[in-house]
């Protein structure tokens, strides 16, 4: 239904005030999803605010999107309609820091880097690691359930979220759960929004657990001749009693790209095995050793990550495709396999990508089954280039579902993203998906056709 953008952006000037408001595509154009640039884009300053621009959005029929740090907004399908980006940049604030009973309440656009060093000061951690932790929002964190190599040990956002305030799509404000670990007697209503991409209401607040820091990180780093040789050190390791806080398994390209920020030398070729640990000094020092031991016993060439090094070492890892080349385009998925499936699955990619010509660089949480790959298109792809990646990424897709799993684009062009649906064969539990959508958003305002579906 066609709205009447003069009308609304008089109304939301109104409740943000004019130098909150942008209209246009000159100005809006930076923040386009997929290509799709917004009529308008607004920063409410409070939830109350956010409540009441969701509700002015609501009353004119204008489909809205949430955007945080803007990490994750090329995961997804090119939206069927992007007529209002609520930016949440300026609800920054800390609610309340409780370091004795290790829980925190921020607003959604406080950076989990921010956040990071507030609680590091107490000596706690939010133990959730994933790429660009600068930029990051915890709205985003939430939304799109954001992990990093740390998954392993401690799992994903949404094991660490206890409570949150929430902006439905009619402008209605709900606080889900609560700011202690056993807070939810019936359905957790927090799960029903952590991974729903702004498809069902826009978060604004969030309560999360936290953990007292390690006394002590280190890490180590083997280089293998072959893939086999790392994954053979990987199936050790999971059928050990070691147990790191990361591993990862990382193709010849990643290495390359890595190798002077970790001081590893030449690479000459090798996959890498990268093991992050924490815990107590004497604990941490002898795992180092024992990886040490199992690493060179699989044929590696080992290098440690002493302790000055190892939180620079682990940013540039979970950072990796930041180290490729700046290009115009990109793309970027995230294969979902059976943990025994990861390395098979990260040299398919990266076989996939030299065929092409194309610069990728591939890694793996090699304890969760997460495959990322990034392939490096340049500024104008060609039509060859473009359809030859999409049916790799397609085989690739066909390849992980056959063992149960998935891939899902998480940047891409618009090109790409025209020939192929982000997210692939909708799961069973599609139809139930839906009717919690209609029932939340019946009129699709909130981040149409994104998502799962096509909802």
């Amino acid at each position: 239904m066609p709205y009447d953008v003069t009308a609304l952006r008089s109304r939301l000037e109104a409740i943000v005030g004019p130098d909150h408001v942008a209209a246009g595509t000159e100005a809006n154009s930076p923040l386009a999803v997929d290509g799709v640039v917004p009529a308008l884009s607004v920063r409410p300053g409070t939830q109350d605010e956010v409540s009441k621009v969701v509700a002015a959005c609501s009353a004119a029929g204008a489909a809205m999107i949430p955007r945080g740090g803007g990490t994750a907004m090329g995961i997804g399908n090119r939206p069927s309609r992007a007529d209002a980006v609520i930016l949440l940049d300026r609800l920054d604030r800390v609610v309340e820091f409780d370091p004795a009973n290790l829980c925190i309440t921020v607003e959604a656009g406080v950076r989990l880097g921010a956040l990071q060093e507030k609680i590091a000061s107490d000596g706690e951690v939010l133990p959730i690691d994933p790429p660009d932790d600068e930029k990051v929002t915890m709205g985003g964190l939430v939304a799109a359930n954001q992990s990093g190599p740390s998954r392993l040990l401690y799992g994903t956002a949404r094991d660490f979220v206890l409570g949150m305030r929430v902006v439905l799509p009619d402008g209605e404000r709900v606080h889900c759960g609560g700011r202690t670990i056993k807070n939810v007697s019936g359905y957790d209503m927090n799960k029903l929004f952590i991974k729903s991409f702004g498809t069902l209401g826009i978060v604004t607040e969030v309560t999360v657990k936290l953990l007292p820091a390690p006394v002590m990180r280190a890490g180590v780093v083997g280089l293998f001749p072959t893939l086999s040789q790392a994954t053979a050190a990987v199936t050790r390791t999971l059928e050990s009693f070691l147990l790191p806080e990361a591993l990862d398994l990382l193709d010849p390209a990643a290495m390359d790209l890595l190798a002077p920020r970790l001081e590893l030398g030449a690479p000459g070729g090798a996959h890498g095995v990268a093991v992050a640990l924490a815990g107590s000094r004497s604990t941490v020092e002898r795992q180092a050793r024992d990886f040490e031991t199992l690493f060179r016993a699989e044929g590696a060439r080992v290098v440690p990550l002493p302790e000055a090094r190892t939180v620079s070492a682990w940013s540039s890892i979970r950072n990796v495709f930041g180290l490729l080349p700046p290009a115009p385009s990109r793309v970027v998925c995230k294969i979902s396999v059976p943990i025994d499936k990861g390395g098979a699955m990260l040299g398919a990619a990266g076989a996939d990508g030299k065929a092409l010509g194309l610069q990728t660089a591939v890694f793996a949480h090699a304890g969760s089954g997460v495959v990322w790959a990034a392939f490096v298109l340049g500024g104008r792809p060609s039509e060859e280039t473009v359809t030859g990646l999409q049916r790799s990424l397609e085989a690739l897709r066909q390849r992980a579902a056959a063992a149960g799993g998935s891939l899902v684009l998480c940047e891409a062009p618009p090109a790409l993203k025209a020939r192929m649906d982000a997210w692939g064969a909708p799961p069973p539990g599609l139809s139930v998906m839906k009717r919690i959508k209609s029932e939340y958003d019946p009129r699709a305002l909130c981040s149409p056709g994104r998502y799962l579906g096509g909802m």
